[in-house]
């Protein structure tokens, strides 16, 4: 075999489907559409289901209301009447069944209903037994083993909403800052500072009335100008009486 005889397998391969390349083609003119009508139009959106107008067959059928649960568990249900094939005295197991052909699959788990006689010994082990296969099974002299299954184990993580907020720092206090002791002056230097300090001495302020006192005695600059302003304004005030001549 050469590389250009290498052939895909036969029926793993479909040719797309090409309309409007001419009459040859069989898929030529109308592209399959047909003759005039609403399915020849452009942007046709007719549901898969249409027909033609008339109640749909999906809409005519019965629909089953009511709840459904997706997360139920299917068990592999077995009647009492299919293990008496079973010899007198066995252990029946799942595999065994498996084996038996009696179930498929075991699911869920298998569950053991009492519908039917059971007229061997039988040690059966199953997920579930009815109350009324328990009985039959007991009262055969068998036994009606369950098999527990443990529940996954998961990790308990606490939820971001249950777990407690995070505590701030308390902010570090600052340490009160701590003199330095000073080294030991020299007499010279003591002796300027000692001087310096003098001349800044504050000067003892006067007792209030002495203040008050000074302030009396004191004119301040712009006093001198009030008389020849209130004379201005008391000049403007007289008027000149009429009939009186100036002498």
């Amino acid at each position: 075999m050469k590389l250009h005889e290498i052939q895909p397998a036969p029926g793993s391969h479909h040719s797309r489907k090409r309309v409007g390349r001419g009459p040859g083609s069989g898929h030529g003119k109308t592209s399959t559409r047909g003759q005039k009508g609403q399915g020849a139009r452009t942007s046709v959106n007719l549901p898969k289901t249409f027909e033609g107008g008339q109640t749909r067959l999906t809409m005519r059928t019965p629909k089953l209301r009511g709840f459904h649960n997706k997360w139920r568990k299917r068990f592999a249900v077995l009647n009492l009447t299919r293990l008496n094939r079973f010899d007198d005295g066995a252990e029946v197991l799942p595999e065994s069944l498996l084996e038996a052909g009696i179930i498929k699959d075991v699911g869920a788990g298998i569950k053991v209903l009492g519908t039917g006689d059971l007229n061997r010994r039988l040690t059966i082990h199953a997920h579930r037994f009815s109350v009324e296969a328990r009985r039959k099974i007991e009262a055969a002299g068998g036994i009606a083993a369950v098999i527990e299954v443990p529940p996954p184990i998961r990790e308990k993580t606490k939820r971001a909403k249950n777990q407690p907020k995070p505590v701030r720092p308390a902010p570090a206090e600052k340490s009160e800052a701590v003199e330095k002791p000073k080294a030991a002056e020299k007499p010279e230097a003591a002796e300027k500072s000692a001087e310096k300090t003098r001349g800044t001495e504050p000067v003892a302020e006067a007792p209030a009335t002495a203040r008050a006192a000074g302030k009396s005695k004191q004119k301040p600059a712009g006093e001198k100008a009030e008389p020849a302003a209130k004379a201005s304004s008391s000049a403007d005030s007289v008027k000149p009486q009429k009939g009186k001549k100036k002498g």
